[in-house]
């Protein structure tokens, strides 16, 4: 019976009534014209009246309504001198919560209740029926979720940076107001509403409000602003959610997360454990490298949305004026379809400040190029000999390579760098003096 009772509720929406009211939103401040749909003599149901759309020329139909009102509003008998509402009133209090809490409903609602007495002098007995009556209504909806608070779940979708768009159910408490009225010291005139007599009524008022019901949406970014990693050579721009987001979730989740930044840009620092950009078929000289490990980035082999990430990680590195003339170029990582990585060059600018002369390279990357970028230029194997010494394990600043050992300097008697001139040209001046070989 109650389902009957609450598709033809449904129904009635879409038609018009005899009886017409017009109600203000309070929420936005426009009117909405409302339809009475009458469960029984003493109960009715006010929803919005169905919007005419315009014919679209292209189509032959109309565009169609959402069965989910913006409003409800419904008015539940009571008994005289009773505080439990009738067989008539639990109909409507069913058709209105199958309406507005159905699981497919995508409003977000806030709710009104007003309670009445009978309009009758205030006496011990019925100075609390309004107040009782309100209660009742709000204990009915309550009682659907078993709790002491009104919920409701309203369907609707997150973005995650890597996930992209996931469909999920926000559980909410309902906001509410809660008043009861004694009509007797009211005149005639404002004991009626929408032609319906308030005495042994509780009028039930829901908006759709979702500034109100949900507050502050809760966006998560990583990072939560704009960061700027800087070294004493390198500086890294990191725009806000660049590295994970997720968008429109009712979760609070901390902003905790680190950002190790490293860099090995200086001659001192790269030569002293020297090596290669890691690639199987070239070599490619190894100018300098910075580490930033954050605690929390994308994993490519999993992220769902990885072929939208685009660059937006800004790297600048200045360079001295010998390596202008080198031709580096950063490289990062790039991840093969059987999902083996490899570095390779990432589009380099080179950026010459007006003023200052001073000279810097810039790239844009990915989160999925972390943790290491490295600054360096590629060569071929007969090209090796041009940069590096032969060396012996355990040589300051050996490496092995070639099936052998390299190093990209030499120590004279009196302790100076000697370099040969194209390794010279790609690496930064070290402290002290050196000459090529």
């Amino acid at each position: 019976m109650k389902k009957i009772v609450f598709f033809m509720v449904l129904s009635l929406v879409f038609v018009l009534s005899n009886t017409n009211a017009q109600t203000q939103n309070n929420s936005d401040k426009k009117t909405i014209t409302m339809v009475a749909n009458k469960i029984d003599a003493d109960n009715v149901i006010f929803t919005p009246a169905p919007v005419k759309k315009k014919r679209n020329s292209q189509r032959n139909n109309q565009d169609t309504v959402s069965p989910y009102p913006e409003r409800v509003e419904a008015y539940i008998n009571f008994d005289k001198g009773n505080a439990y509402y009738t067989k008539g009133g639990l109909n409507a209090l069913d058709s209105v919560y199958m309406m507005t809490f159905n699981s497919a409903n995508n409003r977000f609602y806030k709710m009104t209740i007003i309670g009445y007495d009978d309009g009758e002098e205030i006496t011990e007995t019925t100075s609390s029926l309004a107040r009782n009556r309100a209660i009742v209504v709000f204990k009915y909806f309550s009682s659907r979720e078993e709790t002491e608070y009104i919920i409701k779940r309203t369907p609707s979708s997150y973005v995650q940076s890597c996930v992209g768009e996931v469909n999920y159910y926000i559980k909410y408490k309902m906001p509410f107001d809660f008043q009861w009225i004694n009509l007797y010291s009211l005149p005639a005139e404002e004991r009626v509403e929408n032609e319906i007599s308030l005495a042994g009524k509780v009028h039930i008022i829901i908006e759709d409000d979702p500034e109100d019901c949900l507050g502050e949406y809760y966006d998560y970014d990583w990072p939560s602003q704009d960061t700027v990693l800087s070294g004493n050579h390198a500086q890294i721009t990191i725009p806000k959610g660049s590295l994970e987001f997720i968008h429109h979730t009712k979760d609070t989740i901390p902003y905790s997360c680190t950002i190790d930044y490293k860099e090995f840009l200086s001659f001192e620092k790269l030569t002293s454990n020297y090596l290669l950009v890691p690639h199987k078929k070239q070599y490619i000289i190894n100018a300098g490298y910075i580490v930033v490990s954050p605690e929390k980035k994308p994993d490519y082999s999993s992220c769902a949305t990885k072929d939208t990430i685009t660059p937006t990680i800004k790297i600048e590195v200045p360079i001295e004026k010998q390596q202008q003339a080198a031709g580096l170029r950063f490289y990062g990582k790039t991840y093969r379809p059987n999902g083996d990585v490899v570095y390779r060059a990432i589009a380099t600018k080179k950026n010459k400040d007006k003023e200052t002369k001073e000279v810097t390279l810039e790239c844009y990357i990915t989160p999925f190029q972390f943790d290491t970028i490295f600054l360096g230029k590629k060569v071929e194997e007969k090209e090796m000999s041009d940069y590096f010494y032969p060396a012996r394990e355990g040589e300051p600043g050996a490496f092995e390579a070639m099936g052998g050992w390299l190093k990209p300097f030499k120590l004279n008697k009196q302790g100076d760098y000697i370099i040969k001139e194209n390794m010279q040209m790609i690496l930064r001046k070290p402290n002290g003096s050196y000459s090529a070989d």
